[in-house]
Order: C-alpha cells, then sequence, then structure tokens
C-alpha cells in the first residue's frame, strides 16, 4: 500500500497545467505530467490512496484558492493515471463548497474511476467502508479530520471525523465517540471481508517537524483499539515522525503531494513522503506489516510544478540540484527515523533495491 499527502492546487499551480479544450476532449486542464512521475513507484503497490484535501469545481470553474477551495477537475483524472486506486475525502476544507461542494467532489471521484472515503453525498454511503481489492487481498481505509476550519457539518454523517478532546468546543466525550466510530467501520470492514485495516487521520497543526500532543493521543487510541494494522496521516503540509507503537506503525505526516511552493520560512510545506506498507501473513496467519519505507519528494523539478522523487537513487534525475536534494533527503530521514522505526527496520523507498518480499 502506497499513501501520498494532500493534493493542494492553487492557482500558482494549476495555471501551468492550462490546455485548450477544443483540443483536449473538453479538459481544461492536463494535469498528468504534475504526477506523472510517480508512476514507477505507484506500480509497485496493490493499492495507491491519495487525499482530496479540497472540493472541486464543474468543469470550466469557477475556481477558486485559499481560504475557500473550488479547484480544477481534472486533477482526479490525473491521479487515475499516475497510478492511484482511491482517495481520502475528510479534511478541513471538505465543506468549503457546501453540501454541493461534496456530492460534485465525489461524483467526479466515481467519474475518474477512483474509491473514496471520508466524505458522503447520502447516509447509505457513510455505513459502507471503503475496501480495496487486490490480487493479494483486500484492504480498506477509515479516516477523519480533526477540522472543518469552523463550518457547520449539515449532519453528523457528512464528513468522517476525528476531533480533538481537549478543544473545549468539542469535548473528551465526543473525541472518544470520534474514535468509536472509526473502530466500528473498521469492525465492518472486517466483516464485509477486509483482510488489513488501515487508519489515517487529517490534523490541522501545519508547518512543524513533530506530531502534536493531538495526533499521538489519537494515534495511540486508534491503535490500542486493536482494530488497526496501521495509522498514517496528513494535514500538517510537512513530513512528520514515524513511530512503532507497541508494534503498530504510525506515520505521523507524509506531507503535501503536490502543492504550490511557500516561502522558505515554511519549506516543509515543499515537501513529503510516499510511504509504503508491505503486509504479510504471521505464524498464525494474521496479517502485519512487514515493511515500511518511505520515498522523498520535492514540488518542482526544473523549477516548474511537478512531484519529483528526491530518492537517494535518483530515478528520475534531479529534482532541483543535487545540493537541495541531498538536503531534502536528508532532512526528511532526521525527521522521520525515531528510535523505534529504526529498531524496527524502517528504510528509504530505493527503486533499485525494493523490497519485494
Amino acid at each position: 500500500m502506497a499513501v501520498t499527502g494532500d493534493l493542494l492546487l492553487h492557482e500558482g499551480l494549476w495555471s501551468q497545467f492550462a490546455t485548450d479544450p477544443a483540443t483536449h476532449d473538453g479538459a481544461h486542464f492536463d494535469f498528468a505530467p504534475l504526477l506523472q512521475q510517480q508512476r514507477a513507484y505507484l506500480d509497485r503497490a496493490d493499492v495507491a490512496v491519495c487525499q482530496a484535501e479540497t472540493p472541486v469545481s464543474a468543469p470550466g470553474g469557477p475556481y477558486a484558492a485559499y481560504p475557500e477551495f473550488n479547484v480544477p477537475p481534472e486533477i482526479f483524472a490525473a491521479a487515475k493515471g499516475a497510478g492511484y486506486d482511491a482517495c481520502t475525502t475528510a479534511s478541513n476544507h471538505s465543506v468549503d463548497q457546501g453540501v454541493e461542494g461534496v456530492k460534485r467532489t465525489l461524483h467526479t471521484l466515481d467519474a475518474a474511476g477512483l474509491q473514496h472515503t471520508g466524505s458522503y453525498a447520502s447516509q447509505k454511503d457513510a455505513g459502507q467502508p471503503m475496501i480495496v481489492d487486490t490480487p493479494s487481498g483486500r484492504l480498506a481505509v477509515v479516516t477523519g479530520t480533526n477540522s472543518l476550519n469552523g463550518k457547520p457539518q449539515d449532519t453528523p454523517w457528512r464528513i468522517d471525523r476525528l476531533r480533538d478532546g481537549t478543544d473545549p468546543d468539542v469535548g473528551e466525550q465526543t473525541a472518544r465517540q470520534d474514535v468509536a466510530r472509526a473502530v466500528e467501520q473498521a469492525h465492518a470492514a472486517r466483516e464485509q471481508g477486509a483482510d488489513v485495516v488501515v487508519a489515517n487521520m487529517h490534523s490541522i497543526i501545519e508547518y512543524t517537524d513533530t506530531a502534536d500532543e493531538y495526533q499521538q493521543r489519537t494515534a495511540h487510541a486508534l491503535a490500542d483499539s486493536g482494530a488497526f494494522d496501521a495509522v498514517y496521516g496528513h494535514g500538517s503540509h510537512s513530513v512528520q515522525p514515524i513511530e512503532n507503537y507497541h508494534d503498530t506503525w504510525i506515520v505521523y505526516g507524509v506531507g503535501n503531494n503536490v502543492t504550490e511552493t511557500a516561502p522558505p520560512v515554511n519549506e516543509s510545506n515543499n515537501q513529503g513522503i510516499m510511504a509504503r506498507f508491505q503486509f504479510a501473513r504471521d505464524g498464525d496467519g494474521h496479517w502485519r506489516v512487514s515493511d515500511l519505507a518511505w520515498a522523498p519528494s520535492s514540488n518542482t523539478r526544473g523549477g516548474k510544478y511537478a512531484w519529483c522523487p528526491v530518492a537517494s537513487d535518483a530515478p528520475s534525475g534531479v529534482c532541483r540540484s543535487e545540493a537541495e536534494d541531498r538536503a531534502i533527503r536528508e532532512r526528511i530521514a532526521r525527521i522521520v527515523t525515531t528510535d523505534s522505526a529504526r529498531e524496527h527496520g524502517l528504510h528509504e523507498w530505493r527503486l533499485s533495491e525494493d523490497r519485494t518480499g
């Protein structure tokens, strides 16, 4: 299973990929070059999951960036073309365009052939876990977002939540109920045949290299439930530590997938990782994470927006410069490699020496 962070489009990024719809089957944007370097990695995963951070517009717009996003819908066709199978959709921007924006985004994901979980068009849909079938087994993802940026949620089931109990507007009881809801979804997925269930969290404290108390508390609660085989997160727009917590792997923050460049003070915004979980059956026949690897990335290549791996084997060549690529890779390695992760074999994902066993 390969996972990445936010597909976070701003006008400065999407304008680079504008096309003439008359010559591109009605498409106003071609985002294939933005994601094309991911194909070599995603082809080696049975399941690839992205994060649909924002609502998408109708074809042709109108478009909007921060603070209330409404981005070109062509991004999902590009994600499918790059090799993604599914996207999580619960985020602090989920309801930027209201219920209609939620439904339009889900319809666009369906049209692109991407499964999804985290936001729902109907209560019936909200009760159905997302299970992705692979030749080796069936994998489910359960997700939730801490925040909706203060916007109201029209029904409790519209967006999956994992809220912060220390927030006085939330409270510990609500936070416990959110975790219980996630655990219930995990059990439902198992009952429907999922071999592996992974939890996903969307946090809101940005540009930090460490996991905050909310992230640690919630991830540990999910792991302690015994319902999940791994936990990973995004939302901070930064790569964050990876730990092995009582034999459950937790990737606190995978950073951004693609995004517009932030100034140097928020350089973490411009970097990310693709995390690759490998699962295998143990002696008792239970699925466990047998290997966890990370591939570091930059949001530009040759001065243009593109996901670009800065891995030590440089599968796509130089992204920024050899020195900058090395600095990004070394910085990310320092962040993700906690003592527990090192002890349990966390390593960089190098395509040239891929571990597939």
